[in-house]
């Protein structure tokens, strides 16, 4: 199962679509807060993020994540300048991948990163 956080309707459903698609369950809701909430109530696979989120921003959904669980993330955000990624990699995502993306590109990080960590 893997958690969807993004704020944006129509991204949130071409990555849940393509997910499907691509045989994964997924999960899905638009705020930080809800999403923190669905990662440390449920064991997932990996979440996709974005940064820019209401309530929580992704940064913080990140901090309070890695205080209690080690599960994948991959953050996908327009905030793709090399200090924001480099602080994102400190405070514990597995990978970051800069809007706009290609979708390829996400399955096969995703893929990646679920292989090092199984």
């Amino acid at each position: 199962m893997i958690l969807v956080i993004e704020d944006d309707p129509t991204i949130n459903a071409l990555l849940c679509g393509i997910l499907n698609k691509s045989g994964y369950e997924v999960d899905s809701c638009s705020n930080g807060l809800t999403g923190l909430n669905m990662a440390l109530g449920k064991d997932y696979k990996m979440i996709l993020m974005d940064l820019m989120l209401p309530v929580k921003s992704g940064e913080e959904v990140l901090r309070a994540l890695r205080e209690v669980k080690k599960t994948p993330v991959i953050v996908l955000s327009a905030k793709s300048d090399v200090h924001n990624r480099i602080e994102l990699l400190r405070l514990g995502a597995d990978d970051f991948i800069c809007k706009p993306f290609d979708i390829d590109e996400v399955i096969l990080r995703l893929e990646a990163v679920l292989r090092r960590v199984e």
